[in-house]
């Protein structure tokens, strides 16, 4: 799996470990501005990156080839009757590999993990499924897939920080999609904090601040839960 590793922008901080899973049809390098925009629009500057970029695969709903972590049947998020469960769990298997990877590579370094539309669907799959846990989740327009992760969550899974946000004018998955995955999400016992905000399928500055401040916010508690 290609893999982008971009190293903090401020080395005199502890870091913390990033790895963010792109959207359906691009790869790592649609996130490389990322790193620049938590440290502008957040203060930030502590974060390594860690950009993989899914596998080509054939996606069904536009008989087209291209980069994905798993298949889609049908182009309406919300008509999808059937989900590739297979392809979601194996690329949930290539995420744990990834994070287990970085634990030994950084062992005092804690592991977040994010996500943006199908990325962000695979972040909650693959990141509810760690045991030790990640630090935390960060789903950005994504959705909650029928997948049966989402069924029973374990104990720690549970106690899992998601930060889970929207754009109130998304057409590719709508706003309504997101609050049903979010009920989901409730209903399985998960800790979620779920913000919207006036756009579209994107990121926004003031969404990028929120972020950076609940990852600044977990961090000082597992700082305190240590000490």
């Amino acid at each position: 799996m290609d893999t982008i590793i971009q190293e903090p922008l401020d080395d005199s901080q502890a870091p913390i470990t990033l790895i963010w899973l792109h959207g359906l049809g691009v790869d790592g390098s649609d996130f490389e501005s990322f790193q620049k925009e938590l440290s502008q629009f957040g203060g930030l500057d502590n974060v390594r990156m860690v950009l993989p970029t899914a596998p080509s695969r054939d996606i069904s709903a536009y008989k087209l080839t291209m980069n994905a972590w798993y298949d889609l049947y049908t182009e309406n998020f919300e008509e999808q009757e059937a989900e590739d469960i297979e392809g979601m769990n194996q690329s949930a298997s290539v995420v744990t590999a990834l994070i287990e990877e970085l634990r030994q590579k950084y062992p005092t370094s804690p592991i977040w993990l994010g996500g943006f539309s199908q990325g962000a669907a695979l972040a909650l799959i693959a990141g509810l499924s760690q045991i030790p846990p990640v630090a935390g989740i960060i789903a950005l327009s994504g959705y909650v897939p029928r997948h049966p992760r989402f069924e029973e969550l374990s104990d720690v899974a549970k106690q899992t920080p998601i930060f889970m946000a929207h754009g109130t004018l998304d057409s590719v998955i709508t706003i309504a999609q997101a609050r049903a995955g979010l009920e989901t999400l409730n209903q399985a016992g998960a800790t979620v904090e779920f913000f919207d905000y006036p756009m579209m399928h994107e990121i926004c500055p003031d969404e990028v601040t929120d972020i950076a401040e609940f990852i600044k916010a977990h961090s000082k508690s597992e700082d305190n839960a240590q000490s």
